[in-house]
């Protein structure tokens, strides 16, 4: 069992919840274009992107990184909870990305899975530059909070996003 109680876990799935609300707004239209959800993989590169795409992509998952890593140092087992984190992070988005596929308001993006994940090491990576994990465990409820704080504050951004394209 862990040594210490933790909002690190609690709080990594209530962001995942606000990204997948975030990744497959509006929840309406599901369709079958006849493509398979995993196409997107080997799309061509994007033509056209903004900056707004990519800082909201590494900022969107960049908590959740930092949260995941934070809940996994806690269970001292096998792998390093770096690469645990984000192998996590990434297949969140690689499953956002697939039902993207059948959303017509939606576009799946293999860029957006990069920065995705991307943006999950920069959040665990901050995590880890701050020393080990006994010296980071004091203020690591603080920490969760802020990244809460700053993830409800992404999401909005998304979600009005999502709704002025809509």
């Amino acid at each position: 069992m862990n040594r210490y109680k933790s909002a690190a876990w609690p709080l990594a799935c209530l962001y995942a919840g606000l990204i997948v609300y975030a990744s497959l707004y509006p929840f309406s239209g599901w369709r079958d274009l006849g493509v398979a959800p995993w196409a997107y993989l080997d799309a061509p590169l994007p033509r056209y992107w903004t900056r707004f795409d990519v800082g909201a992509n590494l900022a969107g998952y960049a908590p959740l990184g930092f949260l995941l890593t934070l809940a996994m140092m806690r269970m001292r087992r096998g792998w390093p909870p770096l690469t645990l984190a984000t192998l996590a992070a990434a297949l969140l988005s690689f499953g956002m990305e697939a039902l993207q596929t059948y959303l017509p308001a939606r576009v799946p993006s293999n860029v957006d899975l990069a920065l995705n994940a991307a943006g999950a090491l920069v959040g665990n990576d901050k995590l880890r530059a701050k020393g080990r994990s006994d010296q980071i465990l004091g203020h690591a409820e603080q920490a969760a909070e802020n990244g809460v704080k700053r993830a409800r504050k992404t999401a909005d951004c998304i979600v009005e996003k999502a709704k002025e394209s809509a």
